[in-house]
């Protein structure tokens, strides 16, 4: 029955030092690294909870009335810049939930400081606190479990937080309906156990916001190793990896692909002219352009300079004409700069193929490369398919 008799106050300053412990390792790990905003916020939240709940084991040493408010409102700030972090880190704390998110803290504050200086009884305080503990966690855990690119790691973390919620509003409900001793140096089951639960959550949210730090910046590098920096699309290497694995399929699907090589036109003149912030701009442009015409699945990669590639499976002969068209017809009307409106134009070689054993992405780019030549040989601003050739 051992661990059912802890020292509540032992627990408390387990839970003190994890929180420090835990400030002390994010030192150390951002140490040689510009730490994000919301790591800063995150180590701010753990200096505060541990300072909160230092106040509230030396109680006796204060006033009752000004630690417990003090104290209190320290946890509950600490607790709420802890959830900042967390949406911040993920990205979905916008200007709009910082505002009502801070309004709601403010107010939370307010009326726990109001409750306690009115004199209630401790039972009433002990419901105040849990509601306002459930109150800070219900939208964060919210926008952490319907967040469509949650990882499972996301999800397992926003599980502890909601743990916590509902064992906030059981214990605020618990406190005005039941003899349960909840007082802070109270030795019962119920109240080693909620400490208990505190300082699991503790762990599981500090190992947590760590771990998915790290998977935001492997996904970051991930991204800077599969995407071209300026047109935010598949870099070559990427691109080809890609394509070989997407023309297998298709050759098992018994499905047609088709693949595109396009150039922009004189690309070098308006750099020459304009100057390469404009030519980076164009380069964007069209990028944004011919994304937006493309399906989800197509591929779509810079392979050099001004030369780009796509790959669309599942398109034959007539599909691709249409695409092909269709691209250099919105590129055509697109500009760059408001105030000089810069046109440019593309060129584009095309093929379609019902891919075999011997269909490589080398073979199209030859194939297409010699239909862009002819393209160009035209005038330019023209698409020519490998059987013109």
């Amino acid at each position: 029955m051992f661990l059912f008799n802890i020292n509540v106050v032992t627990i408390l300053i387990i839970l003190i030092l994890g929180h420090l412990l835990t400030s002390v390792l994010i030192i150390a790990y951002t140490s040689q690294q510009n730490r994000s905003k919301a790591v800063n916020m995150f180590l701010l939240s753990k200096l505060l909870q541990a300072a909160g709940w230092v106040m509230l084991i030396m109680r006796d040493n204060t006033p009752n009335l000004v630690s417990i408010i003090v104290s209190n409102s320290i946890l509950f700030t600490g607790a709420a810049l802890e959830l900042i972090a967390l949406m911040i880190l993920k990205n979905t704390y916008t200007e709009a939930v910082r505002r009502s998110y801070t309004a709601l803290v403010i107010c939370c504050i307010i009326v726990f400081v109001a409750a306690a200086a009115y004199g209630f009884p401790e039972n009433v305080r002990i419901t105040f606190t849990s509601s306002i503990t459930a109150i800070l966690i219900v939208f964060p855990v919210y926008k952490l479990f319907t967040d469509k690119k949650a990882s499972r790691l996301q999800k397992v973390i926003a599980a502890f937080y909601s743990l916590t919620m509902f064992f906030s509003i059981f214990r605020a409900i618990a406190s005005l309906t039941t003899d349960l001793d909840m007082n802070l140096a109270s030795t019962s089951i119920f109240n080693t156990w909620s400490f208990l639960l505190l300082y699991i959550v503790m762990l599981a949210g500090s190992t947590g916001f760590i771990l998915l730090e790290k998977e935001k910046q492997d996904l970051e590098l991930l991204k800077a190793a599969s995407f071209d920096g300026l047109t935010n699309i598949l870099n070559r290497k990427t691109f080809i990896l890609r394509a070989k694995e997407l023309i297998s399929l298709c050759m098992r699907k018994q499905e047609k692909i088709s693949f595109l090589l396009i150039d922009i036109d004189d690309f070098k003149k308006i750099n020459d002219k304009y100057g390469h912030f404009v030519g980076d701009a164009v380069l964007q442009d069209f990028a944004n352009t011919l994304k937006n015409q493309l399906r989800n699945y197509d591929l779509f990669g810079r392979y050099g300079g001004e030369e780009f590639a796509i790959l669309l499976p599942g398109a034959d002969e007539k599909n691709v004409e249409e695409v092909v068209e269709r691209l250099r017809s919105k590129v055509e009307n697109s500009s760059v700069d408001a105030d000089l409106k810069i046109k440019y134009t593309i060129s584009i070689g095309f093929f379609s193929i019902l891919p075999d054993e011997g269909t490589d992405i080398d073979m199209l780019y030859k194939l297409c490369d010699q239909a862009l030549y002819l393209a160009k040989f035209h005038g330019k601003n023209c698409c020519r398919s490998v059987a013109e050739v």
